[in-house]
C-alpha cells in the first residue's frame, strides 16, 4: 500500500469517527429527509436500492403516514466507505 492511499483510509475513517461523534452528541444532526441522504450518497438510485436491501434504516418521526422518513449521515456514509473497501479487494 502506498503512502497516498493509508493517507485516503485514515483520512476516511476519521471522518467517519467524527460522524459517530456528531451521533452520539447531536442525534438531531445526524439524521437527514430524504433529499439530502440523496445528495450524500450521490445517487438517488444507489440509495433507493440500498433502502430496499435493508441495509439502510430510515426513522418516521411522527405518527402520520406522510410523516417524513430521516435516515442516518453516518449509517450512509459508513456503507459507502464499505462498498469502496469490497471494492478495493474484488
Amino acid at each position: 500500500m502506498d503512502l497516498f492511499t493509508l493517507k485516503q483510509q485514515i483520512y476516511e475513517t476519521a471522518q467517519l469517527g467524527a460522524l459517530a461523534a456528531i451521533q452520539q452528541l447531536y442525534p438531531a444532526l445526524d439524521e437527514v429527509k430524504y433529499a439530502e441522504a440523496c445528495t450524500i450518497a450521490g445517487s438517488r438510485r444507489w440509495l433507493d436500492w440500498h433502502i430496499k436491501q435493508g441495509h439502510i434504516k430510515g426513522v418516521r418521526r411522527g405518527p402520520a403516514k406522510n410523516s417524513p422518513i430521516y435516515y442516518s449521515r453516518l449509517e450512509i456514509a459508513a456503507l459507502k466507505k464499505a462498498e469502496a473497501e469490497i471494492a478495493k479487494l474484488l
